[in-house]
This record gives C-alpha cells, sequence and structure tokens, in this order.
C-alpha cells in the first residue's frame, strides 16, 4: 500500500478525504491479499498484518464517527482476508486470528447499526467447533481465546448500539470492550430475558424473553452489572477514571445508564405486537418543520419512507437510498403524514439498523393526531406542537423548541377557541431540538 491512515489530530478538512481514501485503498489490498493466499500464503499472511498493524493504530489514535463506514468496510476486508488464508492454509494463520477479526468486523457492523451478518457467524461457530467438540461449557472474556472473541461478539449485539445517539459510539464502543471480562456465557439460562447464541448452529444470536427448549449458550452480564453500577456513582460524583478519556463524564454516565437498562432483569420490552402494514409516508425533522407538515405545507426537507409495521404506540419505517444527513439521530423529534392522510403522527426515534432493504427507523409514536396551538403568558405568545385531545382536568403533552417555552406557572393555552390554564405535571422531558412537557388543563 502507498498511503498510509493519516491521524485523526490532522486538520479535519484535510484528513477526512485523506481517511476516506486510505481506508478504501487499505480495503482494496485486502481483496487483493485473499487472491494469492494460496500461492504464497506467507506474503498473504505479512500483507494482512500490515494493513491490521495501520488500521488498529488508526483506531487507537481515536477514530471519528464520519470514518466509521470507511473503517467497518477495511475490517470486513480484513476478515475476509484471514478466513480466505485460513481456507486456504491453515496452517499459516492461528484459529484465534481468524476468530478476532471476525468480532471486529462483528463490532464495526454493530456501531453503525448493520444488521448482524450471518457469514460471520457461521465463520465464528465453525472456529468455535473444536472446543465445543472437547466439552466447552464456559465462555469466558477474560482469557484469549476463539471463545472469547465469540463473547465479544456476542456483547456488541447485546450492547444495542442501534438504539443510542451516533455521537456516544466512541465511549460506547470502550466502556463495552472494557467491560468484556465480567461476562461471560454458559449453558446454564437464567430466569430473566437474555441474549442467547447457538455456535453449534452457526446462527445469529438472538434476545429471548424465555429459556428455550434449545440448547444454548446463555448470556450473562450480573458482574458486568455490578461493575457498571460502582462506574455509574462515580461518575456522577464527578469522579471520571483518567483511562476513560474518549468522551466527556457526561458521555460516558450515558452510555452506562443505557446498557444498565439493557441488560437489567427487565430490560425495555416492546408492550404491544406491531402489525404489519404497508403505505409511503412523508418524513420531516424537528419541531418547525413539524408544524410546517401539520398546517399542509411539504418541506422541501422532506424525504419518502415507506412503513413496513406499526401499532398504537409504535412505527417502523424504511427507506431506500437516504444521504446520511436525511437519515435522523436517536432521540430526534420527526413528523410523519401518510401520503393518502391529512393527519400527523409524531414520533421519537428509537433505533436506526442498516439493512439489504435499507435503513430501518422505529419510533417510538408520542402523538397519531398532532395539532398546533397557542401558549400565552402574557406577555409573547408561542407556538408549540399539541399531542393530546383537549379536555379539562385532563392531562396534555406540549412540545416546543425549548424549554423555556414551557414555563412553570402563568402559562395559557389557546386552541379550538378555548383558553386553558396550564398546571405543570412533569419537568420538561429535553430531547435534540426540542422539549416535551406534561401539563393539566384547567
Amino acid at each position: 500500500m502507498n498511503a498510509k491512515l493519516p491521524s485523526v489530530s490532522s486538520a479535519a478538512s484535510e484528513a477526512d478525504d485523506s481517511v476516506t481514501f486510505a481506508l478504501r485503498e487499505l480495503s482494496a489490498h485486502l481483496s487483493a491479499v485473499c487472491a494469492t493466499g494460496d500461492r504464497d500464503p506467507a506474503a498473504a499472511l505479512e500483507g494482512i498484518l500490515r494493513a491490521e498493524d495501520e488500521l488498529r493504530a488508526y483506531v487507537a489514535g481515536g477514530w471519528r464517527v464520519g470514518d466509521m463506514q470507511g473503517v467497518r468496510l477495511a475490517a470486513r476486508g480484513l476478515a475476509d482476508a484471514y478466513w480466505s488464508l485460513f481456507v486456504q492454509a491453515g496452517h499459516a494463520v492461528s484459529r484465534v486470528s481468524v476468530a478476532a477479526s471476525c468480532a471486529e468486523a462483528l463490532k464495526w457492523d454493530a456501531l453503525e447499526g448493520v444488521a448482524p451478518d450471518p457469514i460471520l457467524w457461521e465463520r465464528l461457530g465453525s472456529l468455535l467447533r473444536p472446543d465445543l467438540d472437547a466439552g466447552l461449557a464456559l465462555i469466558a472474556g477474560d482469557l484469549e481465546s476463539v471463545a472469547r472473541h465469540y463473547l465479544r461478539g456476542v456483547s456488541y449485539q447485546a450492547a444495542a448500539f442501534d438504539q443510542i445517539d451516533r455521537n456516544l459510539l466512541v465511549p460506547a464502543c470502550q466502556l463495552l470492550d472494557m467491560c468484556l471480562p465480567f461476562l461471560a456465557m454458559s449453558r446454564r439460562a437464567p430466569a430473566v430475558p437474555h441474549y442467547l447464541a447457538f455456535p453449534e448452529l452457526g446462527a445469529v444470536p438472538r434476545r429471548s424473553l424465555v429459556a428455550p427448549r434449545e440448547t444454548a449458550f446463555h448470556l450473562s452480564t450480573a458482574a458486568a452489572e455490578e461493575w457498571l453500577q460502582g462506574l455509574a456513582s462515580r461518575l456522577a460524583e464527578g469522579l471520571c477514571p483518567a483511562v476513560l478519556d474518549r468522551g466527556e463524564p457526561d458521555d460516558y454516565l450515558a452510555v452506562v445508564r443505557h446498557l444498565l437498562c439493557r441488560w437489567a432483569d427487565e430490560p425495555p420490552v416492546r408492550r404491544s405486537k406491531r402489525h404489519p402494514m404497508g403505505g409511503q409516508v412523508l418524513v420531516v425533522r424537528g419541531v418547525e418543520a413539524c408544524r410546517r407538515l401539520i398546517a399542509g405545507d411539504v418541506d422541501v426537507s422532506a424525504s419518502r419512507w415507506s412503513v413496513f409495521d406499526a401499532n398504537r404506540l409504535s412505527m417502523g419505517i424504511v427507506g431506500e437510498g437516504h444521504s446520511v444527513p436525511a437519515i435522523p439521530s436517536i432521540g430526534e423529534l420527526v413528523g410523519v403524514r401518510f401520503e393518502d392522510a391529512d393527519l400527523v403522527h409524531l414520533g421519537l426515534v428509537r433505533r436506526l439498523r442498516v439493512d439489504p432493504g435499507g435503513v430501518r427507523c422505529g419510533l417510538q409514536l408520542v402523538s397519531r393526531a398532532a395539532r398546533t396551538a397557542m401558549v400565552e403568558d402574557g406577555r409573547v405568545p408561542a407556538q408549540v406542537l399539541l399531542c393530546d385531545p383537549l379536555a379539562r382536568g385532563e392531562a396534555a403533552r406540549l412540545i416546543a423548541p425549548s424549554a423555556s417555552v414551557l414555563r412553570d406557572d402563568s402559562l395559557f393555552l389557546r386552541a379550538a377557541s378555548a383558553v386553558y390554564k396550564l398546571h405543570p405535571l412533569e419537568t420538561p422531558w429535553l430531547g435534540p431540538g426540542f422539549a416535551m412537557r406534561v401539563y393539566q388543563l384547567i
């Protein structure tokens, strides 16, 4: 290879293009290595190790979310090159090295929200088979082995990276790697929801709410939860360990709380079944764009998506060929309107995943028939989004661009030729670019 990966400390305007170019060149180099492994295994291994060192040095230097797709493709190229060499000349490379490359590729898939790749899991299962045949009953994360890297792959899937903000992915990746020695898998099924895997079948691990009838390996996160709880206490007190240098203390605390929530004995689950459905929808982002959509104005930034399932609380939509700027962020407010209807749904983005069918987005619906209204404090009126029907004595959720609009006292709501005094029931809930608050209508 002629181009080395630049340091992320380079000026952003210069580094972005050079990093992208170097990562693409690295992927092309690894593709060439796959074709030469059967003719000269030693030379192929040398090329793989050189590429691996460059990629590892770049990642260790502090990778950026903007370079993630390039790193993911390079990591997958590295895994394919290792596997090709292992198949063509197994004596030239160890099972552990091949398993490590597969787990690394799964990590970058998970970080970018790409659906689990069955091929990588099939490879990991076949690499683990000799240990299974020898009676492996416990998979631990503290000793270097094929089993450890299998556990790494499971941990990346169990962390639900597709449900956290992309700006938290760097500290999330670091924290999860630090959790690995505290994770384990065994044949013993816990009585709580957990992830399980079938390495003998080479199948993709999945979450289970009940113990399956089939024999499986079950992920135990109890020790990791205990370690994370201690870390959360220190972070909440403003004590950030020096090793946590890839983000702000609040970023690490948000990731810790996310993992503790996902690995709790009662993790969040869908409260009602989503039913398959179709239809084309217009999607807009942010309070102002939602207001215009409710008024009947189609924003120039609106994008078209397809609905694939829904229930009264949530909706799944998929978009094809969207550029990154058109894809909403986790936690963002979006407005959704079916092309053959007038009602506007409001939703919060809870999950983003990329699969062969496009970008899949999971929405938590906060309104199925949003309206606009005015809030007044006797000085300057402000327009808000109204999520619920109006009835005196009942509660209603209001959404505004900032919490300063949703005051504690002396606030009135004017809607549908009626005026309501607002009594706050909760503190404002803040999201990216909006605030939501529940009021009682008096």
